[in-house]
């Protein structure tokens, strides 16, 4: 049903945890998903976790940070492929919550800056280039991955005393819902989409005592499993969800209902 017939479909953050899920589950239903990450060991990991069955997987290592970078990517996809089908905007950065700069009233510029690089200016800059050339395509699809935190603020009560969510989280991940709109609106006379989608945590082996508070504040009483999101990825990269732009889907387990 959702066969994604070869499109072409970029992930950054594309060796992360759950970027390197929607690689697999895209590669698993006929897409060729091309992988962008900064972190070679992430890729290297994920390339061994195919076992060489990577014919239609392609790997780059690119900090979409540096316009340069992401501008020769961009070229040299669409040169190979003729055509790029969809971009997901994944990637960000989670610091670990281990130091007293994570409070607002400490928090650093210099994190700040980097954050806000990363999780919008980076989306901004691969989008501007590939928009280029869904434009000309006069097709595209854009999937821009926030979170329940980008819909709620963080519950402070789950982290211990000096170990914040930080403010800059909060900002990148409701600024992409804002993106996503805006892109949805303006680009929406060239048949291009762009939706949002806002999973919750996923379980990922984090401490007993933060899962147990965790799961007091979702309804279903559980964090998610990486598969949890497989069917919602598909839909939106698949043509099923063609009359759909400016969305924002949310699938966090009922924690932001309440």
């Amino acid at each position: 049903m959702f066969d994604l017939k070869s499109k072409i479909i970029l992930i950054t953050g594309g060796a992360g945890l759950l970027g390197s899920r929607m690689v697999k589950t895209i590669y698993k239903n006929g897409g060729s998903p091309i992988v962008i990450d900064n972190d070679q060991k992430k890729i290297d990991k994920l390339k061994k976790s195919f076992k060489n069955n990577i014919n239609s997987i392609y790997f780059y290592k690119v900090d979409i940070t540096k316009k340069n970078q992401i501008k020769n990517l961009i070229d040299k996809v669409h040169k190979k492929f003729k055509r790029i089908d969809c971009l997901i905007n994944n990637a960000g950065f989670n610091p670990k919550l281990t130091s007293k700069s994570n409070k607002f009233e400490n928090f650093s510029i210099k994190q700040w800056d980097k954050e806000i690089q990363i999780g919008l200016t980076g989306s901004l800059l691969i989008t501007q280039e590939v928009v280029k050339k869904m434009i000309n395509q006069k097709n595209g699809n854009i999937i821009n991955i926030s979170s329940d935190l980008g819909i709620i603020a963080p519950n402070q009560f789950l982290y211990e005393k000096n170990n914040k969510k930080p403010i800059s989280y909060s900002v990148v991940k409701h600024g992409m819902i804002g993106f996503s709109k805006y892109l949805a609106t303006y680009l929406a006379e060239y048949n291009i989409r762009s939706n949002t989608l806002c999973p919750g945590g996923i379980s990922n082996n984090q401490p007993k005592k933060f899962v147990n508070k965790i799961k007091k504040l979702i309804p279903l009483k559980r964090m998610a499993e990486i598969n949890d999101y497989d069917g919602i990825i598909l839909y939106l990269c698949s043509d099923y969800s063609s009359y759909m732009t400016g969305s924002t889907i949310v699938c966090d387990g009922g924690r932001s209902s309440w």
